[in-house]
């Protein structure tokens, strides 16, 4: 690709002010915005608020020979100004890697929670129908026909997201699947993409803070935008918001699922657990009465499993492909369940108000009357109110209490847990601090009895606490509870 057919997409996007080109056509071989990172013959892309002229400078040295900005720099290398470069990055890198969501049928999928456990179930599926010819990009990982790619973030920036769009093609990929974050939307990271499947899970106020969405109608309108790119749209009927969502939406065809409305496209009843997780019977507009089984707990996940169905569904999937691929897939650290000498141990990733509320209530359905500890801790730089919804949960459903960290970053513990025990106070709950997550682990497991369930909240499959930029290794909570049964076990005997 060269210079000349870059500045033509721009201009026919109506986003470029301004060109300064050589003479002799320039053919660009790589595009990037990692300074540090820039190959021979690439194209600089100077995004950020916080941009500085010497990136630039950087990007130059190790052989950039031209960028893209918004403002003009003082360094000879052609350019090209546009009125905004995010919005650049995906029309430019959706040519230059030759519409890599042409060459597959790619699904994306929205929501507060849900959107890991949603998109590992259709990959289960991709994987029975496909033979391992698919792509995934999840919070988790990034996948492609099974080999291990690099990535940041839950969706990753629009170029390194095209360049994997673009790897899961060149691999073979029958299909692909992947989380679309509020950030992802907001910030155009999948401007131009042609999702052949967009899932709406649920929304509730989340990501609120001064680095993220300045306020829920913000945070709902980026979620909004799921439906307008794709050619199938698939909504949670039971959300409070679907109908918002519905009206917003501008796909050709749009699907419903439930468990609560048998008039959806797509309903789930009989809904029972199992040793392993659920069951469950659906009926819709193309299956009657077919049963599936889960080895993800709770009837959220059956909701996952509803999306994930009907997006199949529409790309031409069979039955038997759909059951055996939901049949054996397992999330680490989304409703994982294991026994410590009697008590039974959940560890979830559940991170705000709502997917609380979500365990608590499978916790009731299921384990009626287990004495309940729960552990958890409040992120710090960001989504503030979720410091007062966890423990509004935490303080009215638990029994026991232990405030931790989870990520800090660059506040305080100390402060974190300050504003966050506001709330246990408020509803009299029982509960200790302890910041150093394993310590609270084990003093909470030792705490529990045989009948006990202890509930390990907030880092789900992550090993490590975000610490002033740096990321402190600590094992992860299910390692930490598995030591400290063990720390227990020996000392007992």
């Amino acid at each position: 690709m060269n210079l000349s057919e870059i500045r033509m997409i721009l201009q026919e996007a109506g986003l470029l002010r301004h060109a300064v080109l050589p003479a002799e056509e320039i053919e660009i071989s790589s595009i990037g915005c990692n300074s540090k990172a820039v190959l021979p013959r690439s194209l600089f892309f100077c995004k950020g608020v916080r941009f500085k002229e010497q990136y630039l400078r950087d990007a130059a040295a190790l052989g950039a020979c031209a960028y893209i900005a918004e403002t003009e720099f003082n360094i000879a290398l052609p350019h090209l100004l546009v009125s905004d470069v995010r919005k650049a990055m995906p029309l430019v890198a959706r040519e230059f890697y030759g519409r890599p969501d042409h060459r597959y049928p790619l699904v994306g999928i929205t929501g507060t929670k849900g959107k890991t456990s949603c998109a590992y179930q259709l990959s289960g599926i991709f994987d029975e129908a496909f033979g391992g010819q698919y792509g995934i990009i999840s919070t988790n990982e990034a996948l492609s026909c099974g080999k291990p790619r690099k990535k940041s973030g839950t969706t990753p920036e629009a170029l390194d997201l095209y360049a994997l769009l673009h790897c899961f093609a060149e691999d073979g990929a029958k299909a692909a699947v992947m989380e679309v974050s509020s950030q992802g939307l907001q910030y155009d990271r999948v401007l131009g993409l042609d999702f052949a499947v967009g899932i709406y899970l649920n929304l509730s106020p989340d990501h609120i803070s001064p680095t993220e969405h300045k306020d829920f109608e913000e945070y709902k309108q980026a979620k909004k935008k799921m439906l307008t790119l794709c050619s199938t749209g698939i909504v949670n009927l039971d959300d409070p918001h679907a109908a918002d969502m519905i009206a917003a939406a501008t796909c050709p065809t749009l699907k419903t699922v439930s468990i609560t409305d048998p008039s959806a496209d797509y309903y789930a009843s009989k809904i029972e657990p199992t040793e392993e997780g659920m069951t469950f019977t659906v009926t819709g507009t193309d299956l009657k009465n077919e049963a599936f089984s889960l080895k993800m707990a709770g009837e959220f996940n059956v909701s996952n499993a509803l999306c994930a169905i009907a997006a199949a569904r529409s790309l031409g999937i069979g039955i038997a492909p759909i059951r055996r691929g939901l049949a054996k897939v397992s999330v680490k650290g989304r409703m994982e369940q294991f026994d410590l000498g009697g008590v039974k141990v959940i560890v979830d990733y559940a991170h705000n108000g709502l997917s609380f509320e979500k365990v608590f209530d499978y916790a009731d359905r299921f384990y009626p009357g287990a004495r309940k500890t729960v552990v958890y801790g409040c992120p710090g730089n960001k989504a503030l109110d979720r410091r007062e919804e966890m423990s509004d949960v935490a303080g009215r459903r638990a029994d026991y209490v232990v405030l931790t960290d989870d990520d800090p970053a660059d506040e305080e513990s100390e402060d974190i847990m300050n504003q966050a025990e506001v709330m246990l106070i408020r509803h009299g709950a029982e509960y200790v601090r302890i910041p150093h997550r394993p310590e609270a682990i084990a003093h909470a497991l030792s705490r529990c009895r045989g009948g006990d369930l202890l509930l390990l909240l907030g880092k789900g499959h992550e090993t490590g606490q975000i610490v002033r930029g740096e990321t402190v290794e600590y094992g992860g909570d299910r390692l930490c509870a598995l030591e400290a049964y063990e720390a227990l076990h020996s000392t007992v005997r």
